[in-house]
Parts: structure tokens; C-alpha cells; sequence
């Protein structure tokens, strides 16, 4: 795939097959990710692969941090909602968590290494879409949750930035239009 292709024609991926994703395409992604741009060389990533009993032990607390977010949490409603959250997390092939390296007494280098990190997930996910493989890209609070955090046990100078769910798409969304005119300003 032609890199102005690939950057056309992602998307995030929401429903995933449950066909298995070889481990080389990680590798190449991650080979792919590591090439991101980083001020002083800093490469402030740490990149998780996630499947098996880990994955598992992940979805039960996605599924459970979904459920409190209920006030009546033995509703039908509820146990759906927390079923749907462990459900699509166990099924998928691959569950990936990004970190960024934390610099509590440099909050500039920390943002720059945080928009490092963020530039390698995009050329990881650019990569994985290379080899027909989707992703989403989550920040939702299972980034900030301490037990999910125990789950994926990072270095303690480690901050989780993401969590990129992988696997072969089942449906690819259909392009939204975007405001290209409306965020460049041309100066003379």
C-alpha cells in the first residue's frame, strides 16, 4: 500500500473477526512505530502485546469499570453494557498498551515524549493497516485505571497513553468528511 493510500484509508476499526493476527505483523508495526519522530532520541514508548490470560484479566475489568458507570447496576441495561465491554476485549485477537515515559520535574520534555508516543502509535496503527489488520485507539479510563495498570505492571516512570485493540476488520467505516479549508492559515 502506497503510504498517501494508507494514511487516506484508515479508520478506526470497531468491529473486529475473531481470525488470528500473526505475531510478525506486530513486529513490523512496532518496527514501524519506533521510526516515529522524538526529540533528542529520547524513545520514550513502550509498546505491550496483550493476549491470553492477561487479555482476559483485562476485559473482566473493563467490563467492570463499565458497569459501575451505572447507578442501577443490576439493571438489564447494565449487565448488557458489561457484558458488550468483557466480551469484545476477550474476543479480540490482540489488545495493545502504549506507554510514554513520565518526566515529573521536566513537564516539557514530558509533553514531547508524549507526542512522540503518540506519533509511533499512529505508525504502528499505519502499519498494522499496511497488512489488512484495524485498530482502536482507546483512551478511556481503563488508561488511568490502578488495577488495569497492576494488570500490564509497567516501569513506575511509565504513564499508559493508550490501549490500541487489533485484529482483521469485520466492517470498515465509511470516511467522514473532514475540515481541511478550515485548520490552515497561509502566511506571507
Amino acid at each position: 500500500m502506497e503510504l498517501t493510500e494508507g494514511l487516506l484509508t484508515r479508520r478506526t476499526i470497531h468491529t473486529f473477526t475473531d481470525e488470528p493476527v500473526d505475531p510478525s505483523i506486530i513486529e513490523k508495526a512496532i518496527h514501524c512505530a519506533v521510526h516515529a519522530p522524538n526529540h533528542k532520541m529520547t524513545e520514550p514508548w513502550h509498546f505491550y502485546a496483550i493476549t491470553g490470560k492477561t487479555k482476559e484479566r483485562l476485559a473482566k475489568r473493563r467490563s467492570q469499570l463499565k458497569i459501575e458507570k451505572f447507578i442501577d447496576q443490576d439493571s438489564e441495561r447494565a449487565k448488557k453494557a458489561k457484558e458488550q465491554a468483557y466480551n469484545f476485549m476477550a474476543e479480540l485477537p490482540w489488545v495493545i498498551a502504549v506507554t510514554a515515559h513520565r518526566y515529573s520535574v521536566d513537564p516539557v520534555r514530558e509533553k514531547e515524549d508524549y507526542a512522540a508516543a503518540s506519533c509511533a502509535i499512529q505508525n504502528f496503527m499505519l502499519a498494522a493497516w499496511d497488512e489488512g489488520v484495524g485498530t482502536k485507539w482507546a483512551t478511556d479510563q481503563l488508561v488511568k485505571d490502578k488495577k488495569a495498570r497492576e494488570i500490564i505492571n509497567p516501569g513506575e516512570e511509565e504513564e499508559i497513553i493508550g490501549f490500541l485493540f487489533m485484529g482483521y476488520p469485520k466492517e470498515i467505516p465509511k470516511l467522514k468528511s473532514r475540515h481541511e479549508q478550515d485548520c490552515m492559515s497561509w502566511l506571507d
